[in-house]
């Protein structure tokens, strides 16, 4: 009975509502967009958008109470996404970046707004059958640097 309670508390929670944030309304859909049409077949690409809320990352001694930073492996369309995020992505509720990139990469996917994500893997295409990415998006603790990391890879088809 017990794991029936939580599927059906799980289903109340995650699936689509007509109360979930709309993906292309969403400004920072065009540049995560881009960046995941941009990739050519056989290649692949990532970003890492690290963020720490509370205290700095573990590399930096400095004192702070929030800190961000985003790795665009000096891809084009990977600095237009960091550089987006690194402006207006969420630190102390980061889990909201990973919300914001599922909608708009997979336009039929809502969330109620009560949903926070504290960590997860997704992987989809986007695209067509004949030429898009395949995408996985990754939000998890990073033990190496501290605080959260929203990753987004694209592997081009």
């Amino acid at each position: 009975m017990r794991r029936r309670a939580a599927a059906i508390f799980l289903m109340a929670t995650v699936l689509p509502c007509d109360g979930a944030r709309a993906g292309q309304s969403d400004p920072m859909c065009a540049p995560i967009q881009a960046f995941v049409s941009s990739v050519k077949p056989n290649e692949t690409r990532q970003i890492a958008f690290h963020t720490s809320w509370g205290s700095n990352f573990k590399n930096s001694p400095a004192p702070a109470i929030s800190a961000k930073q985003c790795l665009h492996h000096d891809y084009p369309q990977a600095k237009v996404l960091c550089a987006y995020l690194m402006a207006h992505g969420a630190v102390e509720f980061s889990g909201n970046n990973a919300q914001r990139a599922l909608v708009c990469l997979s336009p039929g996917t809502r969330f109620n707004e009560r949903v926070q994500l504290a960590q997860g893997e997704f992987s989809f295409y986007y695209g067509t059958e004949q030429r898009g990415s395949n995408v996985t998006i990754t939000y998890a603790q990073d033990p190496k640097l501290g605080g959260m990391v929203l990753a987004i890879e694209a592997d081009g088809y």
